[in-house]
């Protein structure tokens, strides 16, 4: 009986941490669109080796089947702070940068063993996010003025243990999104701004496999699956020539699978070396499409109350179309490769570091937007682990990403007339986790 008191007690403390971070997450917006910063010890060193490694409880989220290297019960709390630099300069030498305050992205877990074979574990992240911002009257206003996405995604997982070679795991998620997005309207539609507000709860899943062929090297592979999103919020247009007002409208898109294929090696006592790849399916991200519930909402100026007697049905077109807002994206597929290393200094201080080039997703590059202006990536990253007894461990990171890509800014959608450049597309984390072994 004191036993099953002394587990509750324990697991009672732990879900108050996790909530903890609830509350954090609910509050905070991130830079970027997919995030990885899940995991400060795996941000050192570039997240390769992502759910395999055993040193931190974030393998709930990337490889649940990681689980079975945790012993007992244990949970880590993380936050990085991400600082974007997306300076444009246009051909008529006009100046912008999208930076926006900086960001938090929290999180937390907790993974409970239940037996020799059975693990229960529990992730709280924030997977997407992206908070960016330029004046509202810049000169390509009409290509993106801000976006903000915001989530928390709460991931129950169980991992099998099947024998001492093969770990297996898997779980099913709660996503909560809120989105904002604010773009001007192209001169021939009337001018004025486009604004979406809205949230919304969807479910997703993820699966992991872990291979163990001796006591030194593993590998992995795990599977989340995409998010169809369809959230329901505030439309609004406004400051148009022709019409404006404000009601109720809903969202659109689709998030990529994404697929981690990870090992981790240590060829001596003291030396960890790892590999990730990771496949996200930004295919599926071909546009972000908004609605307005009802078009009657919108009310007409008297240059639009004009444009309908005269031109009904060019004034018809018109409210459809500012009714009904198409941002084009036809991404592509993207990688992620990356290299770390740890190194235990001694048994309380572990020293890692990391190398990643990703792959630019943005398939033509004249449908890149000011608002998700992605680009070809290196990431450099460092960290250190400090274990001042074996309960507690201290994990600190900082990650430098730099665009090295395409980085061209285009009139509109689909055109050849190039209006500038994104001279800097860079992004600067720093992390910092506590992880506590009852």
């Amino acid at each position: 009986m004191t036993t099953k008191n002394s587990i509750f007690g324990k697991l009672t403390v732990a879900a108050a941490l996790c909530s903890s971070a609830i509350m954090c997450a609910s509050a905070a917006s991130a830079a970027g669109f997919q995030l990885t910063e899940q995991s400060v010890a795996g941000m050192g060193r570039a997240h390769a080796g992502a759910g395999i490694v055993g040193d931190d409880v974030s393998a709930i989220h990337f490889n649940p089947a990681g689980m079975t290297l945790l012993h007992g019960l244990q949970t880590t709390v993380a936050g990085t702070y991400v600082s974007l630099d997306i300076d444009y300069k246009g051909l008529d030498g006009e100046r912008e940068n999208g930076r926006d305050k900086p960001a938090s992205i929290p999180a937390a877990f907790l993974s409970y063993q239940v037996n020799d074979s059975l693990w229960l574990g529990l992730a709280i992240t924030s997977p997407y996010g992206m908070r960016i911002r330029y004046g509202s009257d810049w000169a390509e206003n009409q290509r993106g003025i801000s976006g903000s996405v915001t989530t928390v995604d709460i991931n129950p997982n169980i991992a099998w243990k099947v024998n001492d070679y093969i770990s297996l795991g898997g779980g099913v998620s709660a996503l909560w999104t809120h989105s904002k997005i604010k773009s001007g309207i192209p001169s021939g539609n009337g001018d004025g701004q486009f604004e979406y507000k809205g949230s919304d709860w969807m479910f997703t899943y993820n699966l992991g496999l872990m291979v163990t062929p001796t006591e030194d090297l593993r590998f992995g592979v795990s599977y989340r699956s995409s998010a169809h999103v369809t959230a329901r919020g505030d439309y609004y247009i406004r400051g148009n020539k022709f019409m404006n007002g404000e009601g109720d409208g809903k969202g659109r898109l689709q998030t990529p699978e994404t697929v981690y294929i990870s090992a981790t090696w240590k060829p001596i006592q003291r030396l960890r070396l790892s590999g990730l790849a990771r496949w996200a399916n930004w295919k599926k991200f071909e546009n972000m499409r908004f609605s307005m519930d009802n078009s009657d909402d919108l009310q007409k100026t008297a240059n639009g109350q004009y444009l309908s007697a005269t031109l009904p049905h060019m004034a018809n077109a018109l409210q459809k179309g500012l009714a009904n807002v198409n941002i084009q994206n036809d991404w592509k597929a993207a990688w992620l490769f990356s290299l770390g290393a740890d190194l235990d200094v001694t048994d309380q201080w572990t020293v890692r570091g990391g190398i990643a080039l990703e792959t630019d997703p943005i398939k033509q590059q004249n449908l890149r937007t000011a608002l998700i202006p992605d680009t070809k990536r290196l990431w450099l990253t460092c960290g250190l682990s400090w274990k001042p007894t074996p309960k507690w461990q201290v994990d600190m990171a900082y990650g430098h990403i730099r665009g090295i890509g395409h980085r061209d800014l285009y009139k509109e959608p689909g055109s050849n007339e190039k209006v500038g450049k994104f001279e800097k597309m860079n992004a600067w984390m720093a992390g910092a986790a506590v992880t506590y072994r009852f």
